[in-house]
């Protein structure tokens, strides 16, 4: 997206200003646990402008969901408002054991395309 934008300077991205109207399930609170826990943010980060946007991300696996290799499949979405910027689907490269291990290497992959997608923003 960013290679057409530098490509064609005259381009521009435009994004439906309006949010995803999801319930946002309340968290809890792990500063007991992780008292010195801080968001990563860079700290040559330039000042936000504009207005805030809200990314969303959704992300699946299926455990062993290929019958040869019994390696399972990950799934990505990735909103910025209400628009689709990223999708990922991919086999994982290792055979999990469980369910928990393959769902964790999804959300793994899923938070490294988070954390890109921000910087990027």
């Amino acid at each position: 997206m960013f290679a057409y934008l530098k490509q064609h300077g005259r381009s521009k991205i435009g994004f439906d200003d309006s949010y995803i109207n999801m319930p946002v399930p309340s968290l809890p609170d792990w500063s007991d646990f992780y008292p010195d826990a801080k968001e990563e943010i860079p700290f040559d980060a330039p000042e936000p402008r504009g207005k805030a946007v809200q990314t969303l991300k959704f992300c699946d696996s299926d455990h062993a969901g290929d019958k040869v290799t019994q390696r399972s499949r990950t799934g990505i979405l990735l909103y910025v408002n209400r628009a689709l910027v990223n999708w990922f689907s991919k086999k994982q490269n290792l055979v999990e054991t469980s369910t928990f291990g393959s769902e964790f290497m999804a959300l793994k992959t899923a938070m490294e395309m988070v954390i890109g997608l921000r910087y990027k923003l």
